[in-house]
C-alpha cells in the first residue's frame, strides 16, 4: 500500500508553521549573538548553521515520521565534517569525544543500511542488521546527534558564563520540548473550516475494481456499520463500506470495498477525499450491495496466481475459514463454489512495519446444477473478487445428489449431500484408498448394500474374513473353495516348483487338478449368478486359510475367469456384478514391490488384471479396497474411474492422487481430518474433485448388523460411516 500520508494527529501547516517560527527565532539569535543571520567564523557556523538548523529541519520536516539508518548515516557523517571545521579551536578532549561519537554512529548506520539491502534477511545479515539497527536510529536521530553537538559548540565556544549560552539553549530547550508535550497535536485541534463538509480521509490507491486504500483520520470510526462517501476523481461519488483498518508507523490505513450508491449526489466533496455520510443515511450491507444474500459472510478477495482450477484469495476471517470450507464468488451471472484445500501467510513490509496477511487456496468445484451436480466453470474470477462463504444458502441447494445415488458425505460445514450414480458407474471400477483407520471397510460395506438395491450382484474375495459377520443381515452365499481342496491346491502348487528335472510330471497332475477345480468353480458361480431368489445377491471368496501367496493368486485367477467367461457367453441371462477384492495389494499386486520373481507368479498377475480390466465390457464392475498405492498393480488403478481417497501419507500415494485429483491435493489429502475424503470420478456429481466429511454413526461402533434397506441414499438419512476400518 504505497502512498505517502500524513502522520496521525499533526496537521502539515502545522510543521510548516513550527518550522517557520523556529528559522525566524533561529536567525534572530544568529543576528544578536554575532551581528549577522549567516556567521562566518567556523566556531558559530557550527553552532548555528551545522547543527541548531539541522535540529530544526530533521524534527520538523526531515525525520517526522520515523528515523531510517540511512538518515542516520547522513547525519553522523554530516557531524563529522562539521565537527572538522573547529577541531583545531575546539578543546581537545571534549572534541574527540563527541566526533567519536558521531563517527561510530556513522559507522554503525553505515554497515546497517548495507547488510539490509533485501527484503528478507536471514543468516549472518540478519544477525548483524539486528544488532546494529537500534544503536543507529537512537543516536543518529537529527534530534539527538545535531543536539549534542550543538551543545558542545555553545559550551566549548562560549562558556556557561555567557548570556548568549542561555539565550541559545533557552531556545533549542523550548523546541525540543515541543513534541514530547504533544504541542504540534493540540495546534492541528484547530482547523480553519471552509464550506461544505470535513474530509475523514483521503485515498491512497483503489484495486480494481472495487477496492479503495485509504489514509485515514485516526479518530475516525471505521466499522462495516458506519460507511463512507468518496468523492472519486471523475467526480462520481460511491458508498465506501468499511472493511478493516491497519497501523503503518504513524498514521491509519483503511481498506474499503466500493459499492454502487442510488443516493442523492452530495455537494462540495473534494476529489479523492473520503466524507462520513450523514447520519440520516441507512447503513449498508456490503454483502447485499455485492450480490450476495443476507447472512452471507464476506472472507475476502481473489488475489493474484489464481487460475481456473484454483484461486487464492486475502482472508480477514480466521475464525470463519477451514479446510474443506465451501466458498463461492460471482462471475457473471454465475455463482461459481470452490472448496479451500490449503491456507498460507505472508508479511507486507510497510516502511517502518510489518503487517501479516492470510492467504488461502480453494479448487474449484464450479458451478451447482439442479440435475449434473457440480459443473466445471471455464474461466478465472477478476482481481478483488469478493469471495463468500454463505452457510443459509447452500442448506437450502440441491442438485449434489438426485434420488437414489449413493451419498458419499456433505460439503464440510453444510447439509449439501455429494452423492452420484455409483451403481451405473461402477463397471468403470472404483477404487477406495487410504491408511488404516480412516474408513474404507466401512464405505465399502455402505456401497455393497447400495449396489445390491440397485440390482447388481457382488462377488467379493475377502482376505480379511470380516465380511462374513459384517453382511450376515444380506445373507451371503459361501464362494469359497474348501478347506481341503485348499490345502491340495497349495501342495500340488508346491510339487510343481519343486520338483526334479522341469517337474513334468507335478506339472501336469496340477493342470489336472486345476481343470477339475475349474469346472467346480464354473458350476458355482452359474448357480450363484442365474439364482433368482432374493438371497442369493451376495458372494463371498474367503482366502483366509490360504498361506501361499501363489495358490491366493491362483485362487483369485481362476474364479475372475470363470465369472468373466460365464459373462461373456451368456450375455442374455448375466446380471450386473461388481466384484469387491479387499487388500487388493494380495491379489492385485504390483510385481516389483511383492516380490514376485517366478514367471509364473507374474504371469498371474497379469493374467488377473487383464481379466480386471476386460470385465467392463460385459457388465462386470471392480472395487479395489487398499492402503498403499504402490503395492497395487498399476493397471488396475489406471482404469478405476471413481477414486475416494481418505489419508495417505505415503509418497507414492500422493504421487498417484495428484495425478488424479490435482497437485493442489497432493498437500490436502495427508491433513485429511477424521472421517474426511476426497472424492472423484463418474460415481460422483461433480466434474472436479470434492471433499466430503462422512457423518459419524455411533451406532456402527456396537453393532455389526446393518438391514438391507439401510443401503445409502439420498432418501435415507443414515449416511454415517464408522470410524473404524
Amino acid at each position: 500500500m504505497a502512498g505517502h500520508v500524513e502522520p496521525a494527529g499533526v496537521a502539515p501547516w502545522v510543521r510548516v508553521a513550527i518550522l517557520v517560527c523556529a528559522l525566524a527565532a533561529a536567525c534572530a539569535i544568529s543576528l544578536y549573538s554575532t551581528g549577522t543571520i549567516i556567521p562566518t567564523s567556523a566556531q558559530d557556523a557550527l553552532i548555528f548553521q551545522s547543527t541548531l538548523l539541522f535540529v530544526v529541519l530533521g524534527s520538523a520536516v526531515l525525520e517526522h515520521k520515523f528515523t531510517r539508518p540511512a538518515d542516520s548515516v547522513v547525519n553522523g557523517l554530516m557531524g563529522v565534517v562539521s565537527l572538522m571545521t573547529v577541531a583545531d579551536v575546539a578543546p581537545k578532549a571534549a572534541w574527540w569525544a563527541v566526533f567519536s561519537y558521531c563517527a561510530i554512529t556513522f559507522v554503525l548506520a553505515l554497515v546497517c543500511s548495507v547488510v539490509s539491502t533485501e527484503p528478507h534477511l536471514t543468516g549472518w545479515r540478519a544477525r548483524v542488521a539486528q544488532l546494529t539497527y537500534k544503536p543507529a536510529v537512537v543516536f543518529g536521530r537529527a534530534r539527538v546527534l545535531y543536539s549534542v553537538v550543538f551543545l558542545f559548540g555553545v559550551l566549548s565556544f562560549y562558556g556557561i558564563q555567557d548570556p548568549r549560552t542561555g539565550i541559545l539553549v533557552l531556545f533549542w530547550g523550548l523546541f525540543i520540548a515541543l513534541w514530547p508535550l504533544g504541542v504540534p497535536e493540540v495546534l492541528s485541534a484547530f482547523r480553519f473550516r471552509r464550506g461544505g463538509p470535513v474530509p475523514i480521509g483521503r485515498a491512497v490507491r483503489l484495486d480494481s475494481p472495487n477496492l479503495l486504500r485509504i489514509a485515514l483520520d485516526p479518530r475516525t470510526r471505521w466499522e462495516p456499520e458506519v460507511p463512507a462517501i468518496y468523492e472519486a476523481a471523475d467526480g462520481t461519488q460511491h458508498v465506501v463500506v468499511p472493511l478493516y483498518s491497519q497501523t503503518k508507523g504513524e498514521h491509519v490505513l483503511a481498506t474499503g470495498m466500493c459499492v454502487p450508491s442510488a443516493a442523492q449526489k452530495v455537494q462540495g466533496l473534494q476529489a479523492g477525499s473520503l466524507y462520513s455520510t450523514p447520519e440520516s443515511s441507512e447503513a449498508v450491507s456490503v454483502e447485499r450491495a455485492l450480490g450476495a444474500d443476507s447472512g452471507a459472510v464476506l472472507l475476502g478477495f481473489v488475489i493474484e496466481d489464481s487460475t481456473i482450477g484454483t484461486i487464492r484469495f486475502e482472508s480477514w476471517r480466521s475464525d470463519v475459514c477451514s479446510e474443506g470450507l465451501v466458498i463461492w464468488c460471482h462471475q457473471g451471472d454465475k455463482r461459481v463454489f470452490y472448496q479451500i484445500v490449503d491456507g498460507t501467510t505472508r508479511e507486507e513490509a510497510l516502511e517502518g512495519d510489518r503487517h501479516g496477511f492470510q492467504y488461502a487456496a480453494a479448487t474449484q468445484l464450479g458451478v451447482l446444477d439442479s440435475k449434473r451436480g457440480f459443473v466445471k466453470h471455464s474461466w478465472v474470477p477478476v482481481m478483488n473478487t469478493p469471495v463468500f462463504w454463505d452457510p443459509k444458502k447452500l442448506a437450502t441447494q440441491t442438485g449434489a445428489a438426485q434420488a437414489g445415488d449413493f451419498v458419499y458425505g456433505t460439503l464440510p460445514g453444510t447439509e449439501v449431500q455429494v452423492g452420484g450414480p455409483l451403481a451405473d458407474a461402477m463397471d468403470h471400477h472404483i477404487a477406495v484408498l487410504g491408511v488404516t483407520g480412516t474408513g474404507k471397510t466401512e464405505l465399502a460395506f455402505d456401497i455393497i448394500r447400495h449396489v445390491l438395491e440397485s440390482g447388481v450382484k457382488v462377488v467379493a474375495i475377502d482376505l480379511t474374513a470380516r465380511y462374513r459377520d459384517r453382511v450376515s443381515d444380506v445373507e451371503p452365499t459361501d464362494l469359497s473353495i474348501s478347506t481341503g481342496l485348499a490345502a491340495e491346491l497349495s501342495q500340488r502348487l508346491f510339487e510343481a516348483e519343486t520338483g526334479a528335472y522341469g517337474a513334468g510330471k507335478e506339472k501336469q497332475a496340477l493342470k489336472g487338478f486345476a481343470d477339475k477345480l475349474r469346472d467346480d468353480v464354473h458350476k458355482q458361480l452359474e448357480v450363484f449368478l442365474t439364482s433368482a431368489d432374493a438371497k442369493c445377491r451376495l458372494g463371498l471368496i474367503t482366502l483366509d486359510e490360504i498361506s501361499n501367496t501363489k495358490a491366493t493368486l491362483f485362487i483369485t485367477e481362476l474364479y475372475l475367469t470363470c465369472l468373466l467367461k460365464f459373462a461373456r457367453d451368456h450375455a442374455d441371462k448375466c446380471p450386473r456384478v461388481l466384484i469387491v477384492v479387499e487388500e487388493a495389494h494380495t491379489v492385485m499386486p504390483e510385481p516389483s514391490t511383492m516380490g514376485l520373481g517366478d514367471h509364473d507368479s507374474r504371469g498371474l498377475v497379469s493374467k488377473i488384471s487383464q481379466i480386471a480390466l476386460q470385465g467392463r465390457k460385459y457388465g462386470v464392475g471392480l472395487l479395489v479396497i487398499a492402503q498403499r498405492t504402490a503395492t497395487v498393480s498399476k493397471s488396475v488403478l489406471t482404469q478405476c474411474n471413481t477414486v475416494i481417497s481418505f489419508s495417505s501419507f505415503d509418497e507414492t500415494s500422493l504421487g498417484f492422487l495428484a495425478n488424479v485429483y490435482g497437485e493442489p491435493f497432493k498437500a490436502t489429502i495427508p491433513a485429511l481430518p477424521h472421517l474426511h475424503a476426497v472424492v472423484f470420478g463418474k460415481g460422483v456429481r461433480s466434474e472436479r474433485p470434492v471433499v466430503v466429511q462422512i457423518p459419524y454413526d455411533a451406532a456402527k461402533e456396537s453393532v455389526t448388523k446393518r438391514p438391507l434397506n439401510g443401503a445409502t441414499q439420498l432418501t435415507n438419512a443414515d449416511t454415517a460411516r464408522s470410524p473404524t476400518a
